[in-house]
């Protein structure tokens, strides 16, 4: 019974050590990658059945000690039965340790799919990213060319009011030229006038004096016929009389005449007087006409630029019963040349500003009178939260 318990232990311990022998031969100690995952891959080797059975039987026939037949038969048997249990105990042992290296790899692939999936995540990612700031540049140079064309106009305006400005002052100086060149022409007209004048009355009192002198001697031989012409002297003076009286008829019918056409006169001025002023009044009733309706438009388009200007503001809860009226400049285009920082609440005159520089270009009148009573305005802005 003591040599058969001995038997038993030695195949045993053969046995083990076979199993690890192969065991050992078979596991791969070369130092695996790290993987993504946390699953931890095993490197099992299946042993053949037919094998491990073949070498217990070589263990049976090793024992050299000499053995009564039935126990002997009895012994190998248990021998047997034992090494196959713990065939069987150790092909489970395999078998779990198989199953978890295929749990492992499958582990492993799934981990390597996620680290795709998430590789693809993150690649989709820096491509929105890209977009996104691409995007953002492209807006950004948007901005500046809105930027850049608002200074261009700026500079345009700038440009055409100095050049307005040139021609004014050009047309002033050649007006003020043209009434110096008339100034001068006048003047000289009239000395021309004067000397003119002046060699007319020299001619009319020569020819006076000479007809003075014919008169006197005239005369002297109209005393030296005295005697002779007094027939001739009497029906001439009944002939002046007659013409004085006549004379004075033709005076009376003068100046009756020259009295009417002085009333005719005075009626005529009367009358274009009165159609001076009735003419006036329709010039002013027109103009307060215009000025009624250049008024609308400017009452529209306030209300239209206060709207455009509330739409970009920037709201906050602690501007509710607050108000700014900001200084604007606008151009003829509408675009917005300049703004001041605005007199009222800080926090509504900063937003106010910065919604005024937003919209860049406001709603402007396309009539001129309209427009030159809005070009420069005081916008009240009364935030509604």
């Amino acid at each position: 019974m003591k040599r058969g318990i001995s038997g038993y232990l030695i195949a045993s311990l053969l046995l083990h050590l076979i199993i690890g022998i192969i065991l050992f031969v078979g596991l791969d100690f070369s130092k695996p990658k790290r993987p993504e995952s946390k699953g931890q891959i095993v490197n099992a080797v299946m042993l053949d059945e037919n094998f491990l059975n073949e070498q217990a039987k070589q263990i049976q026939q090793q024992k050299s000690q000499p053995k009564p037949q039935k126990v002997e038969k009895e012994k190998d048997k248990e021998d047997t039965d034992i090494a196959k249990r713990e065939l069987a105990q150790q092909q489970e042992r395999l078998r779990i340790a198989e199953t978890k290296r295929k749990e492992a790899e499958e582990a492993t692939r799934k981990a390597e799919a996620e680290k795709q999936k998430k590789v693809a995540e993150q690649k989709q990612a820096e491509e929105k990213a890209q977009k996104a700031e691409e995007a953002r540049k492209l807006e950004e140079q948007k901005a500046k060319k809105v930027e850049s064309e608002r200074k261009a106009a700026e500079e345009e305006s700038k440009a055409l009011a100095l050049k307005k400005k040139k021609e004014q002052e050009k047309k002033e100086a050649e007006e003020k030229q043209a009434k110096a060149d008339a100034a001068k022409k006048a003047e000289a007209e009239k000395k021309a006038k004067q000397e003119a004048e002046k060699k007319a009355k020299a001619e009319a009192d020569k020819k006076a004096k000479a007809e003075a002198e014919k008169k006197a001697k005239a005369e002297a031989d109209k005393k030296a016929k005295e005697a002779k012409e007094e027939a001739a002297k009497k029906a001439k003076a009944d002939a002046e009389k007659k013409a004085k009286a006549e004379a004075d008829k033709q005076a009376k019918i003068a100046a009756e005449r020259k009295r009417k056409a002085a009333e005719e006169a005075k009626l005529q001025k009367e009358m274009e007087d009165m159609m001076q002023q009735q003419l006036a009044a329709e010039a002013n009733a027109r103009s307060q006409a215009a000025s009624a309706a250049a008024q609308g438009e400017v009452d529209k388009y306030a209300a239209l630029i206060k709207a455009t200007v509330e739409r970009y503001m920037i709201l906050d809860p602690t501007m509710r019963g607050k108000t700014c009226t900001i200084g604007v400049r606008l151009a003829s285009t509408g675009f917005v040349i300049s703004v001041d920082n605005g007199q009222g609440d800080p926090a509504v005159c900063r937003s106010g500003k910065a919604a005024v520089l937003k919209a860049n270009q406001l709603p402007v009148p396309k009539d001129p009178a309209a427009f030159e009573m809005l070009k420069e305005f005081n916008l009240k802005l009364e935030p509604s939260i």
